[in-house]
């Protein structure tokens, strides 16, 4: 009985494993044909094949399905009658759940594939036989699709309105955790499974956009974005993902947020991108109307200002109240104050790059402003549609009124004027290269009270001709010249006189940029720049003037550097940038040069001689290199550590002995008596964001010697003087501090609270006996709070408050009368003595835009 019922079990056994088999359908490839086909193409064949036999085709359409067969096939499979058809073409096919056959090229074909793979098919296959409900946008091509089942998408996002470029939109594919931020051209590239996903793109200031994606193979995908319901964001400036300030590599870096800009309390309503800057933490100056900004404890000179690739030697218009950047004009703004990139060189502190907008492909756009002091106009649009566009702008001030208001005698006899104005064409010859020509041109005058006055001008032309390879590799070429020219006048007295100088300069920039990889990125260059400066000519002014006329010689230099700095992401947690510059300076004549006794420490007393040098031969060069490294350690998604090394150098400084400089202050080249100055800074950051990114914080810290700079001696005469070098004094520097920042960027209620620590100093022998001392511009105390408040859209009330430390500075506190009763007055040793303390609150009220978006007129 036992041994019956283990006979039966087996036979049940047997049976259940081999039903299946008892019920399969016939194999797709084992189908019977019998057909003729005489001179016809591969692709009718096999379409005809398809219909008759009744099994999905899917294939790509190629040359190779156009070729003429004739084939003749009796009792044969259709898998062999296939192979026939397919013979010496370099394609293949493959059988999908025995009701589809894919036509593939053999590399593909003979791929393993895996389960995503199948599942994108089937998932295909499924969408084909529906026939209701929206479509999803598709990327790529079924038959292309890769065996990993992955496939890379690339896109670029743009401005809907504007069809610029947006930097730092984020990318996010719902479900699958995956995610991408917009780079320099708006281009972004994800790789994801296939199959249908939702993606989300979002950036400050744009509404949200959400679209339901099916992707199948690699492909592109781009899309527009259109400004929220209200357009405060009348600039568009860089940024970067919503977490950027935790998952970026470099530390030390601002980015302006251009409804910030528009908000802040300004000097008469006027929008200003420095004074917005000037609330960031390590970024101060030495007072209102200074012209400007001294960054974690540096010189004015030793901030790198460009204009797309363009040096701005003075970014302040006169009176110091606004700066020389008009902010409707403008694409990006960042600020380098930590690790400087090695592509950037030249200053020894830190780079700000302004980068400025193309203007509008599709339509004219006219805007124009009158303020109480001031009056812009901008006009843009296409030249040929799609193809060419050219933008321009100018601002005008007339503040005379304005001072004739004011009870003070000496100010209503002064009056003020400036005048700025950009010009920009871009051409694209096709998608993949484009063509800049801009220029700028500003001019300032200022008279006070007929006593003195300053008149300069800044003049800038360039060329930039960018190059897209393919999505690895692209690369930018600049060319431009620049003249900074000033001018000062003295009108009364015996001394009545004009100081003209200026300085010159043309530049060649060539960047490769290259993406081996999704984790590799490499920049790499070559830069020259030809200085030439004329560093000053005196002449009498009036009839009355004793001045004699005297013109220093003409100097001329030449910078060039070679660099190249790589971004490699180690893992997701280990980001890692490290960079080298390789200088070049040469001094170059026409030229005489005086020699001293002590060439170490030149003095009028100890000349010994004079050498005289022909054009461009060589007085003076010197060849360094500066090593650039930066890291990012993330500890969460949320939280990550920075640190950053730069090696800096500068060999173009400017000279004045007050406390800021004025627009005539001489730019001096380095040379065998005045030393290129060269810096090492360090810094460490802990960046920490909080619910979703809203709240971001940063607490920093960071240090910086200089081993080679130079200050000036007591009462020196900086002027006009063809022996300069016997008024300055060389030494070394430090500057250390601690930064702390709190942004709320969305809500009701947002702003910021940044907060420094700083100190600088000095140790040059000759001053205060060799004791280090404290630079002019050292603050230790510097307190920012940025409160905004937004019950709608529309109205914003700012409230800005600033606290600092008064600056140092070098009072009388005694004197003694000599003999023949000369009062000679005794001052304390160099910057023992501070100002007040300084603290001042704005406050603003924006209207933004209304809310038809469709008016031809907005206000």
């Amino acid at each position: 009985m036992q041994n019956q019922i283990r006979n039966w079990c087996i036979a049940l056994f047997l049976f259940i494993a081999f039903l299946p088999s008892l019920f399969a359908q016939e194999q797709i490839d084992e189908i019977i044909i019998n057909e003729t086909f005489e001179n016809q193409s591969i692709g009718d064949i096999l379409n005809q094949l398809g219909q008759k036999y009744n099994f999905d085709l899917y294939k790509k359409e190629a040359s190779v399905f156009d070729a003429k067969v004739s084939h003749t096939f009796e009792e044969v499979t259709l898998g062999k009658a296939l192979d026939k058809i397919l013979f010496g073409s370099s394609y293949n096919y493959v059988i999908y759940r025995d009701y589809a056959i894919m036509i593939l090229p053999n590399r593909i074909a003979n791929e393993v594939y895996s389960a995503d793979y199948y599942q994108a098919l089937e998932a295909s296959l499924e969408e084909d036989t529906e026939e209701d409900g929206p479509k999803a946008l598709v990327v790529g091509d079924i038959t292309k699709l890769n065996p990993s089942g992955t496939a890379k998408v690339k896109g670029i996002i743009t401005d809907a309105a504007e069809q610029e470029p947006i930097i730092g939109a984020t990318i996010f594919w719902k479900g699958i955790d995956v995610g991408a931020a917009t780079g320099a051209f708006g281009d972004f590239e994800s790789m994801i499974p296939a199959g249908t996903h939702e993606v989300v793109i979002q950036y400050v200031g744009y509404a949200d956009l959400v679209k339901t994606v099916t992707v199948y193979s690699d492909g592109e995908l781009n899309f527009e974005m259109n400004l929220s319901a209200v357009n405060l964001q009348e600039v568009v400036v860089s940024g970067e993902a919503i977490d950027a300030n935790v998952g970026n590599v470099q530390i030390g870096v601002e980015r302006l947020d251009a409804k910030d800009v528009k908000k802040n309390p300004t000097f008469m309503g006027e929008a200003d991108v420095i004074k917005t800057l000037l609330l960031n933490p390590g970024v101060s100056s030495v007072g209102e109307a200074a012209s400007g900004f001294n960054v974690r404890g540096g010189n004015v000179d030793q901030n790198l200002i460009i204009q797309d690739e363009a040096f701005i030697f003075n970014s302040s218009h006169s009176l110091g109240i606004l700066s020389t950047f008009n902010a409707d004009l403008l694409r990006s703004v960042k600020l380098y104050k930590g690790n400087i990139p090695a592509q950037f060189g030249g200053r020894l502190v830190s780079v700000m790059e302004v980068e400025m907008r193309d203007g509008n492909f599709e339509e004219y756009k006219i805007k124009a402003g009158v303020g109480p002091v001031t009056g812009k106009f901008s006009l843009e649009g296409p030249i040929v549609k799609d193809k060419t566009s050219f933008i321009f702008g100018v601002r005008s001030s007339y503040t005379d009124w304005f001072l004739n208001l004011l009870k003070v005698d000496e100010l209503k006899n002064s009056s003020s004027f400036f005048f700025d104005g950009n010009a920009r064409l871009t051409h694209k010859f096709n998608k993949n290269n484009s063509l800049v020509l801009s220029g700028y041109y500003s001019e300032d005058e200022f008279n006070y009270n007929n006593d003195f006055g300053f008149d300069y001008s800044t003049a800038i032309g360039q060329l930039i001709f960018k190059s897209i390879f393919n999505e690895k590799a692209y690369n930018k070429f600049t060319v431009n010249a620049s003249t900074y020219s000033s001018t000062q006048t003295d009108f009364a007295g015996e001394d009545a006189s004009v100081l003209d100088n200026s300085i010159n300069y043309i530049k060649a920039k060539e960047q490769f940029t290259f993406n081996p990889t999704s984790s590799l990125k490499l920049d790499i260059g070559l830069a020259a720049i030809l200085y030439t400066t004329d560093p000053g000519t005196r002449t009498a002014y009036g009839d009355d003037s004793t001045i004699a006329p005297k013109t220093l010689e003409q100097e001329k230099g030449l910078e060039a550097g070679a660099f190249i700095n790589a971004e490699y992401k180690l893992s997701e947690k280990f980001l890692f940038s490290a960079g080298l510059r390789a200088n070049a300076y040469q001094y170059l004549g026409a030229g005489t040069v005086t020699e001293y006794e002590n060439p170490n420490r030149p003095a009028l007393d100890e000349v010994i001689g004079q050498t005289t040098y022909g054009d461009n031969e060589t007085i003076f060069s010197d060849y360094y290199l500066e090593p650039r490294v930066s890291m990012r350690y993330r500890l969460t998604p949320t939280a990550s550590i920075k640190a950053g090394y730069s090696r800096t150098s500068q060999v173009l400084n400017q000279i004045f002995n007050s406390d800021s400089p004025t627009p005539t202050s001489q730019w001096q080249l380095s040379n065998q008596y005045i030393p290129i100055n060269k810096a090492h800074n360090v810094s460490f950051g802990v960046f920490k964001n909080f619910k979703e990114n809203v709240y971001e914080t940063s607490f920093e810290v960071y240090g910086r010697t200089v081993d080679q700079l130079f200050d000036y001696k007591d009462f020196a005469d900086l002027n006009v003087n063809e022996n300069i070098e016997t008024e300055l004094l060389t030494g070394i520097g430090r500057a250390y501090g601690f930064e702390m920042s709190i942004k709320k960027r969305t809500g009701i209620v947002n702003g910021s609270l940044s907060y420094t620590l700083a100190r600088t100093e000095r140790q040059v022998e000759g001053i205060n006996k060799g004791n280090w001392y404290l630079s002019n511009f050292d603050k230790p105390h510097d307190l920012n709070l940025v409160v905004n408040i937004n019950p709608n859209k529309r109205n914003t009330l700012t409230i800005n408050f600033t606290y600092a430390t008064g600056r140092p500075t070098s009072p009388p506190i005694g004197n003694f009368t000599t003999t023949n009763n000369l009062l000679i007055p005794i001052y304390t040793d160099r910057n023992q003595l501070r100002i007040p303390d300084y603290h001042r609150m704005d406050i603003a009220y924006t209207v933004g835009k209304g809310y038809k978006k469709d008016k031809k007129v907005q206000t």
